[in-house]
């Protein structure tokens, strides 16, 4: 039996470079793994048959058979290596779902990791990435954790130091965003990408300032796409904006395709009067930290 940390993440960068013809977007992004985790149990008995089990904790809408994405992973680690066996997953789920925080991949992922430790067939790093690419596009960057730049449709990683030491406030208000349909409006917004977007040296300039430890001056290269259209259906991540830069926020960004917002606090006051002030408008909200990539 192992548990494996399964750590929310946040996007420092984000942006969309073109449309494939199989309907997959190419972006470019910078990922940072956050505190804020689900907690992953997993125990692997190798057998002649294959059975998978999975319970949960702590959202009842989330569901336990082959629709949750852990479940899947571990049909694929198991078709992958050959194997066959019980599989037994328990979820205890903190990381809100539909938010853009890629808490169904980061679970994924840490199913993958933890197989791959308890099987007595093992995969290396990249073929476990490739693997995780088969079920979503979050997924390989999930395995790894820490920072990372991030491009194709989520495949080619290449690690970058993690975000400097920062207080983070994560918060989620309203209801979940369907990363296809942000795509969609997105490709309506865009021409449908026909046109390649011209390169952008932000991504390099953060991972740069990150490297030298330098994250005030890092904010002013954090950007989002996906803010162009999200908030204009979901009006809750302007009014969690707004409240965090109320509460003492330096800097403050959707994350992903959102809901979810993240901000940059100095003090730890702040950032814990501002949980406190969300909680109270109805969001989900946590103090937090940037963390280091996971020892796979």
């Amino acid at each position: 039996m192992r548990t494996e940390r399964a750590n929310a993440k946040i996007n420092a960068y984000l942006n969309v470079t073109a449309r494939r013809e199989n309907g997959y977007h190419d972006i470019v992004s910078i990922m940072q793994t956050v505190s804020v985790c689900d907690l992953v149990t997993v125990d692997f008995l190798p057998s002649l048959h294959t059975s998978i089990f999975l319970s949960a904790s702590g959202n009842a809408s989330m569901p336990t058979d082959c629709r949750n994405l852990a479940w899947r992973a571990a049909e694929a680690f198991l078709r992958r290596t050959e194997q066959s066996g019980t599989v037994r997953i328990c979820l205890e789920k903190h990381i809100p779902m539909a938010a853009g925080l890629a808490g169904g991949s980061s679970d994924a992922a840490a199913v993958l990791r933890a197989l791959n430790h308890l099987s007595p067939k093992k995969l290396s790093l990249d073929e476990l990435c490739t693997l995780g690419a088969t079920l979503g596009a979050d997924v390989p960057f999930c395995i790894i954790g820490g920072g990372a730049r991030v491009s194709g449709i989520g495949e080619k990683i290449e690690e970058i130091p993690s975000m400097p030491r920062a207080i983070l406030v994560v918060a989620c208000k309203g209801e979940g965003v369907s990363t296809p349909w942000a795509y969609g409006e997105l490709d309506r917004k865009y021409d449908f990408f026909q046109e390649r977007q011209p390169a952008d040296d932000r991504p390099e300039n953060l991972a740069t300032l990150w490297k030298n430890g330098d994250l005030s001056a890092s904010v002013k290269h954090f950007y989002n796409l996906f803010e162009q259209v999200v908030p204009t259906v979901q009006k809750d991540v302007d009014v969690v904006k707004s409240t965090m830069y109320r509460q003492g926020a330096v800097f403050s960004m959707m994350s992903g395709s959102g809901p979810s917002v993240f901000g940059i606090f100095e003090a730890m006051e702040e950032a814990e009067r501002a949980c406190t002030a969300l909680r109270e408008m109805g969001a989900v909200a946590f103090v937090c930290h940037p963390c280091e990539k996971y020892l796979v």
